[in-house]
């Protein structure tokens, strides 16, 4: 039963019995701090040679940054302003929040590896809007307001803009069932903002 108590206390001194228990840890995440050029880099070796990552995950139905995506993932269904709004963000130092992959991974034969192995768990809009941007699929306004595209920056402001901070969170598990209860609370946690909501014009 909810109570409204004029002081909060992080301990009440109730409950030592035990006999409620609340959502148990099912995955250990790790979290790292990368930057956005160590994605880039997973990129420029995918768009090297595809077919090998292919072969690889023969089961992914997709990648995003060189990461494979699994079959029950759905697609990616960011607008084209969605995907500017990100990439703007980069290039001003926001924060990215984290991707989440599957730092699990296990052979199959060939040389392939298992359903799941290495496998983006959260973050596929986001990668998806960067692998966009970076492959010149559509610009983003520069600080006069002129739409550039990733091909017309040079390297000074193209290493500023890799260097940015992008925190790439890591579970490690074999077992689906639990991937995607992962998925679906990452995926399903929040909810959109109304047009009226928006805090800038």
């Amino acid at each position: 039963m909810a109570t409204s108590n004029a002081v909060f206390k992080r301990l009440s001194g109730a409950d030592e019995s035990g006999s409620i228990q609340m959502p148990q840890k099912q995955l250990d995440a790790t979290l790292q701090m990368f930057q956005v050029d160590m994605l880039a880099s997973n990129l420029e070796a995918y768009s090297i040679d595809p077919a090998r990552a292919r072969a690889k995950y023969p089961w992914a139905t997709r990648f995003a940054m060189g990461h494979p995506l699994a079959p029950w993932q759905r697609p990616a269904v960011w607008t084209e302003e969605q995907q500017v709004r990100f990439i703007t963000s980069i290039w001003m130092g926001s924060d990215l929040g984290s991707y989440l992959v599957n730092g699990w991974y296990e052979f199959a034969k060939d040389g392939a590896y298992e359903v799941n192995s290495e496998v983006l768990l959260d973050g596929q809009q986001r990668l998806t809007a960067l692998e966009g941007y970076l492959l010149g699929k559509f610009g983003v306004p520069d600080a006069d307001g002129c739409v550039r595209y990733w091909s017309e920056v040079g390297d000074k402001e193209r290493k500023r803009f890799l260097g940015m901070p992008f925190a790439q969170a890591r579970v490690h598990s074999s077992d689906e069932a639990a991937l995607r209860r992962v998925y679906d609370l990452r995926a399903f946690g929040g909810t959109a903002h109304t047009e009226d909501q928006r805090a800038s014009a």
